[in-house]
C-alpha cells in the first residue's frame, strides 16, 4: 500500500471516530479532551467573526460569530475542492460540519428550542459528507496507477502544462 491510500485510510477511521464523538455528544458542551479543544479552535474564528461583521452594524455584529465560524471551514473546503485536493477538502469539509455541530450548542430560539436541533442535523449530514469526500478520494487514489502522481490536484498538473 502506498502513503497516500494509508493516510486516506487512516483519515477515514480518524474522522469517523471523531464523528461519532460529535453525535454522542449532541447538545451538550465538552467538559474536555479533544472537542473541547477544537471548541477552543473554533471560538477563535467565532469572536474574530463578531469583530469583522460588527463594521456591518449589530445585528451582523451578533450574527458574525457564528458566520464565522462556519464560513472559515466552508471557504477552505471550496478552495480545496476548485483546486482538485478531494482528502483536504474533506477534512475541511469535515472541519465546517464540526463547527455547525459546536454552534447548534449555543443557538437559542426561545422556549421551543427546535432551533438547535435542525442546526445539529445538518451538521451530521455535513460530517457524513466529508466522510464519503474521503471515501471517495480513497477509492480514486487504489484505482490510480502506482505510478501516478496521486497527491496533486488534476488542475495544478494541468497548470504547470500550460507553463
Amino acid at each position: 500500500m502506498t502513503g497516500p491510500i494509508l493516510a486516506r485510510g487512516g483519515g477515514i477511521v480518524v474522522l469517523l471516530g471523531v464523528a461519532i464523538m460529535i453525535v454522542a455528544r449532541g447538545l451538550t458542551p465538552a467538559d474536555g479532551g479533544l472537542l473541547a479543544f477544537v471548541h477552543l479552535i473554533d471560538l477563535v474564528f467565532h469572536e474574530a467573526g463578531h469583530v469583522l461583521f460588527g463594521f456591518f452594524g449589530r445585528f451582523l455584529g451578533v450574527l458574525g460569530g457564528s458566520l464565522n465560524q462556519v464560513l472559515i471551514p466552508a471557504v477552505c473546503t471550496g478552495y480545496f475542492l476548485w483546486h482538485r485536493h478531494l482528502a483536504a477538502a474533506a477534512v475541511m469539509l469535515f472541519w465546517t460540519g464540526e463547527s455547525l455541530a459546536d454552534v447548534a450548542i449555543y443557538v437559542a430560539d426561545g422556549r421551543d428550542m427546535a432551533l438547535p436541533l435542525p442546526v445539529f442535523a445538518i451538521a451530521v449530514i455535513v460530517l457524513m459528507a466529508a466522510l464519503a469526500l474521503l471515501a471517495a478520494d480513497l477509492l480514486r487514489c487504489l484505482r490510480q496507477p502506482a505510478s501516478g502522481d496521486v497527491l496533486s490536484s488534476d488542475r495544478s498538473s494541468v497548470d504547470r502544462k500550460v507553463r
